[in-house]
């Protein structure tokens, strides 16, 4: 299942409540869009995971937490992967497109091996990708379905930054 919705201005809400602006690939927390400060925010705790994965495969990230500063994980009690939510710049998408679908291959291979033993019906997976547009504006992919299903986020990142609404 894929739902696409409006989204915040990611920039000027990062700067609002005193966080660093992300200009290519970022973990975003939780509850950013409601944050009404840094104070407020918890990512995901898979956060950890995936910023370790993209660091060992040289995938440059502007984190949202500035330089020292460390926000709280929260972890669901449920037998399914719930990801980050993945923040990507539309000068990223403009400039190198393809470190999109390699930043997403890189957690569904890891994905492959945290799955492995578990019946295929089981495995869940939650993403949500936040894609700043052509045009300024902000959108919020919510996927939620099996680990093959991530194979086709990079088309519809693509599609959905291109589209003119």
């Amino acid at each position: 299942m894929l739902k696409i919705g409006n989204y915040v201005d990611v920039k000027k809400k990062a700067q609002e409540i005193g966080c660093n602006v992300p200009e290519t690939l970022a973990l975003i927390p939780r509850n950013f869009e409601s944050a009404r400060s840094k104070e407020d925010l918890v990512h995901e705790s898979s956060a950890l995971t995936v910023r370790k994965l993209w660091q060992q495969n040289n995938i440059i990230e502007t984190p949202i937490e500035k330089p020292g500063e460390k926000l709280p994980l929260v972890a669901e009690a449920a037998f399914e992967w719930i990801g980050p939510t993945i923040f990507v710049a539309a000068m990223l998408l403009s400039q190198n497109p393809n470190l999109v679908t390699i930043a997403l291959n890189v957690i569904s291979n890891y994905l492959t091996d945290w799955f492995r033993g578990v019946v295929k019906e089981r495995q869940k997976v939650k993403l949500n990708v936040i894609v700043e547009k052509k045009d300024g504006d902000y959108k919020k992919l919510e996927y939620e379905g099996e680990l093959e299903g991530l194979k086709s986020l990079p088309g519809v990142i693509k599609v959905v930054y291109e589209k003119n609404e």
